[in-house]
């Protein structure tokens, strides 16, 4: 409910800016509301990723994997965009239904989204079908990394 009400709130606050605006064609839209447009699409998707989570648990035929992000990674998948996020949570989802993805494997995985714009590092425990996800990154930040010589093992 709480999401909802902010929800709302800030749709209010984008309408007032839009009506002081008038017939201008740009609109100054203070950091705070973005901000708070971020939190509110992140709580969404977190939502709605649960909900997904729990439904696929609650099938009895699920041979998924569940997912967890470490606090790192949650922290670096904050910093997505939202379309960042959505293709991360694309990702996430194939690798928790994909079997080819999890064959058992000592050590970090790396996997990258279609758009290969977001890298992640993750762990497989198949012994309790799970993936914990270890690192979020901007595939920026990796090309970077590997042209300075830092490539990833």
């Amino acid at each position: 409910m709480e999401l909802t009400a902010s929800a709302e709130e800030l749709r209010k606050s984008f309408q007032s800016l839009r009506q002081r605006a008038g017939k201008a064609k740009v609109v100054s839209v203070p950091s705070d509301l973005l901000e708070k447009t971020a939190k509110i699409e992140s709580a969404q998707i977190a939502k709605e990723r649960k909900d997904a989570v729990l439904e696929s648990v609650a099938t009895p035929a699920s041979s998924g994997y569940a997912i967890a992000f470490d606090r790192d990674a949650v922290e670096q998948r904050a910093t997505l965009s939202l379309g960042q996020r959505v293709e991360l949570e694309d990702l996430v989802e194939q690798l928790s239904t994909d079997e080819t993805q999890v064959k058992p494997q000592v050590g970090t995985r790396q996997s990258r989204t279609k758009s290969n714009r977001i890298e992640i590092d993750y762990i497989v425990d198949n012994a309790s079908r799970s993936i914990r996800v270890i690192a979020v990154r901007h595939a920026e930040e990796v090309s970077h990394a590997s042209a300075n010589g830092a490539g990833h093992a």
